[in-house]
């Protein structure tokens, strides 16, 4: 069998526990988020709804969520040899997801994250024990027997990460499959200059605004290959204090090699860049309950998008952003999740008119 897509990253079992009374301070610090979690010393702290447990993981997300659009998705990944393991491989198979390269790691549980909730419900922090995940080894030999058009690379972690990284990379190379990439915070802790070889083998770089900053900031002062007006010395250089700005975070990535720059900006939108020109689309005006799992919905939907309207730049970040959209309005990183027939209904109703041309 031949996968439309073959995802790579984490797989875990995701707590969701809710505590309204949980206080939402301003961080004094420049640094890090604008707010921070407040949690009393000493007290017991009561969730005022049922506690959730779903899956999550970069690569599961990714892989249930194609596998949603009706796509042939493989995933690639490692799990323990616990309960959840087990709940976890069922509940994969029933959406469709192949999980022939799915290794069990004994003696190791199965990743997990603790999701907090809180104040407008928006608002979470996730305590994580990558467990299985980070015994994650990938095989040259295995990896290239499985036959994907592309390849969907979420975080990896753990001690065999650039291993791992240099296979995903070299399977690709050898057998022209396209890559899309969201790094991981210890990629992208490795800086620009240790990532430009893959980012230039990447067909698609994926990242948030606050990602896209970090990645920007330790790039140095790069100069666009396609763009004259930053060739012309915008202000700010790579490092400066303009590098918030969403243009000039795109033309930077863009000439550290990839072919497309996505960059999410939250509750504002989504841009991407293909070299040309950046392409806008403002997100959904409905308050969202919880955003765990959006970026990963986003991202997987905007490479779905690619392979259904055939390269079409414009409509993949459409249906990205309304499957996205979706996704923060339900508790849990996959509930929200809509097919693809749901999406376009969508995305007529909002004026948005497209058509499958898959």
């Amino acid at each position: 069998m031949k996968f439309d897509v073959i995802t790579i990253g984490g797989i875990t079992e995701d707590i969701m526990f809710h505590a309204k009374d949980l206080k939402i301070i301003r961080n004094p610090n420049k640094i890090g988020s604008d707010e921070l979690f407040a949690f009393p010393a000493g007290e017991k702290i009561l969730s005022d709804e049922k506690v959730l447990y779903t899956m999550g993981g970069g690569g599961a997300n990714a892989a249930v969520g194609l596998s949603k659009l009706g796509l042939k998705a493989a995933l690639v990944g490692a799990i323990g040899t616990d309960p959840s393991a087990l709940k976890i491989r069922s509940e994969l198979k029933k959406k469709n997801v192949n999980l022939s390269l799915v290794q069990a790691i004994s003696h190791y549980w199965t990743g997990l994250s603790f999701v907090i909730t809180a104040g407008r419900r928006s608002d979470h922090v996730i305590f994580t024990h990558r467990a299985a995940n980070e015994q994650l080894r990938l095989s040259y030999p295995k990896l290239r027997r499985l036959k994907g058009r592309w390849h969907y690379l979420t975080s990896l972690s753990g001690p065999f990460w650039q291993e791992n990284l240099d296979v995903v990379f070299k399977v690709a190379k050898k057998k022209r499959i396209k890559v899309a990439w969201n790094p991981g915070s210890a990629q992208l802790k490795k800086g620009a200059r240790f990532l430009k070889p893959y980012l230039k083998e990447t067909e698609v770089l994926i990242l948030n605004r606050e990602e896209a900053m970090e990645l920007v900031k330790s790039a140095g002062s790069p100069r666009s290959r396609s763009s004259p007006r930053w060739r012309a010395g915008a202000a700010g250089g790579a490092a400066g204090k303009k590098t918030s700005n969403i243009e000039k975070l795109l033309t930077i990535l863009e000439s550290l090699g990839p072919r497309i720059v996505s960059i999410s900006d939250g509750p504002r939108g989504a841009y991407v860049y293909d070299g040309l020109r950046p392409i806008f689309e403002k997100a959904l005006p409905f308050p969202a309950v919880n955003t765990t799992g959006a970026g990963d919905a986003f991202g997987s939907s905007l490479i779905g998008g690619l392979i259904i309207y055939q390269g079409d730049l414009k409509r993949a970040l459409k249906l990205a952003m309304i499957r996205s959209n979706y996704v923060v309005r339900k508790i849990g990183a996959q509930v929200g999740l809509l097919t693809l027939k749901e999406a376009e209904e969508a995305m007529e109703i909002r004026g948005q008119g497209t058509g499958s041309s898959n």
